[in-house]
């Protein structure tokens, strides 16, 4: 009874067994999933940028203004006001030269004046004396009362002859001595700009040439740099144009200069075209010498509607970009202006705002189901 009992339990047991994988193997092939089919695409929302092409040019820069200066005369250093590094304004002292012997020329020339002056005042006395003997010689020359020879002789010391000559001495005398007092006024050697002193080479107790530069000044506030444009670019480039300067050894910053003079032929040396570009250097961070990397901005486009180049597709010499609209990748011809490499205008064709496939568009067509799995 047992025995039999439990085969049949056995039976009973394989049976549902059996009925239960039946059931899910249906329920497995009537309940398939369907995959969903679309290409991942990475998007970006086309707005409006300036593009523009640029050069880099590397040149060095200038002090603005380098002057040397030299005293006008051989002498005697007496003292040295300045050293390397000072600033310095317009007519400050520099250095001086001796004095002593100038100063001697001065006093002779002063004396000179002096006596040449007197001269005058007496001789201009004397004809104004004379002019009153002479009116009185006259009266009695015309009562016959004076001989002929007494008129003349009284008429020529009327004359203002003499006082013409002791004038002229005069403004001789004061030349000279205005010279003397200009010499000496040139001894106190003056800077003839406003800058900073690049070098001294003048020391106390020396003789100073004015063959030879003492002190060099440079102006320093606003300096410029000089490069070397290609017969290419020459064209491109236009007095007043703002461009891009980096000067590693001063800042990191990004400076700002301006092109002051493009030099219209071309060096004969290099065979390329001079450019100045000025900038403003305030805080004396930038050194004459130091090597510039300046960028050029070439064909710019202002305020224009620009994709990512790889997003432009080329068939069979037409242009095309995809849009996503409604998951879908929409396919539109579109007209191309500069591109840059990065960036290309688009001229017509697409609008702002629109989702432009910058990944994944040459793996769709159009209306190909797409799915954004990066981007805005």
């Amino acid at each position: 009874m047992n025995k039999k009992l439990t085969a049949l339990t056995l039976v009973v047991i394989l049976a549902l067994t059996s009925f239960i994988g039946c059931s899910n193997k249906e329920v497995e092939e009537n309940n398939v999933v369907e995959k969903e089919n679309y290409v991942p695409v990475e998007i970006e929302t086309v707005q409006r940028d300036t593009l523009f092409n640029s050069r880099i040019y590397s040149g060095r820069v200038y002090a603005n203004k380098e002057v040397m200066v030299m005293p006008k005369m051989v002498g005697k250093v007496e003292s040295v006001k300045v050293k390397v590094g000072d600033t310095v304004k317009k007519n400050e002292v520099l250095f001086t030269l001796d004095k002593e012997d100038v100063q001697k020329q001065v006093e002779q020339a002063r004396v000179a004046y002096d006596a040449a002056k007197a001269n005058y005042d007496r001789t201009k006395e004397q004809i104004e004396n004379a002019k009153v003997s002479f009116e009185r010689t006259k009266k009695l020359y015309e009562q016959g009362a004076v001989s002929k020879a007494q008129y003349e002789q009284a008429q020529l010391a009327a004359s203002e002859t003499s006082l013409e000559a002791a004038k002229k001495s005069v403004e001789q005398a004061q030349l000279a001595y205005n010279q003397a007092l200009d010499t000496l006024n040139d001894l106190s050697v003056r800077a003839p700009i406003s800058g900073v002193i690049a070098s001294v080479d003048v020391d106390e107790g020396e003789f100073a040439s004015n063959a030879q530069p003492a002190v060099t000044i440079v102006d320093m506030n606003k300096i410029y740099t000089q490069v070397n444009v290609t017969e290419d670019m020459i064209n491109q480039v236009y007095k007043g144009q703002e461009v891009t300067i980096k000067i590693p050894a001063a800042t990191e910053e990004d400076l700002t200069g301006k092109i002051e003079t493009i030099r219209p032929s071309v060096d004969p040396r290099t065979q390329l075209y001079p450019v100045k570009i000025y900038m403003n250097n305030k805080e004396d961070l930038i050194k004459p010498g130091m090597f510039s990397q300046v960028e050029i901005k070439t064909d710019i486009r202002e305020n224009v509607i620009v994709v990512k180049s790889e997003s432009v597709v080329e068939h069979n010499g037409t242009s095309y970009v995809f849009v996503v609209e409604n998951d879908k990748a929409v396919a539109k011809e579109v007209e191309t202006g500069l591109d840059t490499g990065t960036y290309v205008e688009i001229k017509k064709g697409i609008n702002e705002g629109e989702k432009v496939i910058v990944k994944g568009q040459n793996y769709v067509e159009d209306q190909t189901k797409v799915k954004i799995v990066r981007g805005e």
